[in-house]
């Protein structure tokens, strides 16, 4: 595999785990805008849960973009 391909599956990979991780954080906020005992409104937490999907969706979408131009070179 030349040094490009290796280059874009990691930052790929890298992505995808970012992806992960960001979902699981959206889980979390969504979970504490269910009622959690804080003091901060639960529409606060239900915000960023949005806000961190969003990120996910964006880092999967650069992860596919990163795979599909490596099958195209």
């Amino acid at each position: 595999m030349k040094a490009r391909g290796l280059f874009l599956v990691g930052l790929a990979a890298l992505l995808i785990l970012g992806a992960l991780a960001w979902v699981a954080i959206a889980a979390f906020h969504f979970w504490m805008s269910s009622g959690p005992p804080v003091p901060q409104p639960r529409d606060v937490f239900f915000t960023r849960a949005w806000i961190d999907l969003g990120v996910a969706a964006v880092l999967g979408v650069a992860a596919a973009f990163a795979l599909r131009y490596r099958r195209h070179r």
